[in-house]
């Protein structure tokens, strides 16, 4: 009996652990079926994304070329010259798209790569809002840089992918403001060093603010403005932030009465 008794409980606490391994890898496999969803999805949307967004400007850049080509549109003429910016323009659009979506096919496959060194932040930035002027002012807004860091010792980070957090800031400020001054600041936090970008463009109420820096998201009063959009961008310096040991915010009063994008950074410098 003693025996058959040690016979009995080892069977059934093998039977246990086999069950126990069983719901475990049966968690396992619903996590990896729910994960496998979400890329399928992600690609879905990506190709629909891409070819919608690709296609209209496409068409419109052929539609121009063909004219000229033709001689419809005279060489030389003042409507080739606005023909021509439109097709910059254009063109533009689709190497932001591009370059959104390439983004995104990195953060998705884990294979966003960066050059850590140290970079003079204050440089970085001012040279961004240096090359944004002309389209600040073709829209008749004062863009201006105020570093309230100036003492601020060389950081490492990777100046490239935070180069590209400071333009896809400004150049939002810029599209979605119609009048006023964006001011683009750096100044020192408790966590480090902030860089920020206020305008007083469209705006954003509490539902707005739930729903940035997720990919694919836009707001309705952002698309009246840019049609164009992936709503990329956020999600992307929201990645590069948060890999760099950082976080993103937004602050805004409600819709009509501007927003302050910002990033924040540890100040960290090479070991």
């Amino acid at each position: 009996m003693l025996g058959f008794s040690i016979l009995l409980i080892g069977s059934v606490r093998r039977e246990v652990q086999q069950r126990e391994k069983m719901e475990i890898l049966a968690k396992e496999l619903e996590t990896a079926n729910a994960e496998l969803k979400k890329l399928d999805e992600t690609k879905s949307e990506f190709i629909s994304i891409a070819s919608h967004q690709l296609r209209a400007p496409l068409t419109i850049v052929k539609g121009y070329v063909s004219l000229i080509l033709e001689g419809t549109i005279k060489h030389g003429s003042e409507v080739e010259t606005e023909s021509l910016h439109k097709v910059e323009t254009v063109t533009e659009q689709m190497v932001k798209l591009i370059n959104d979506l390439l983004n995104l096919s990195r953060i998705e496959a884990g294979k966003i790569k960066y050059n850590f060194a140290e970079h003079d932040l204050a440089k970085i930035v001012q040279e961004v809002v240096d090359e944004f002027q002309t389209n600040a002012a073709k829209k008749q807004l004062e863009l201006v840089f105020q570093n309230d860091a100036p003492q601020l010792p060389p950081l490492v980070l990777d100046a490239d992918k935070i180069r590209e957090v400071a333009v896809n800031l400004t150049d939002n400020a810029i599209k979605y403001s119609n009048v006023g001054k964006i001011v683009v600041r750096l100044k020192l936090v408790e966590n480090g060093i902030q860089l920020s970008v206020q305008d007083q463009g469209i705006g954003l109420d509490q539902e707005d603010l739930k729903r940035l820096f997720t990919k694919f998201v836009r707001i309705e009063e952002a698309r009246k403005f840019d049609p164009n959009g992936t709503g990329l961008g956020l999600y992307f310096l929201k990645r590069v932030a948060e890999d760099h040991g950082g976080r993103v915010g937004v602050k805004s009063e409600g819709r009509g009465r501007g927003s302050t994008f910002f990033v924040e950074l540890p100040i960290k410098k090479e070991s």
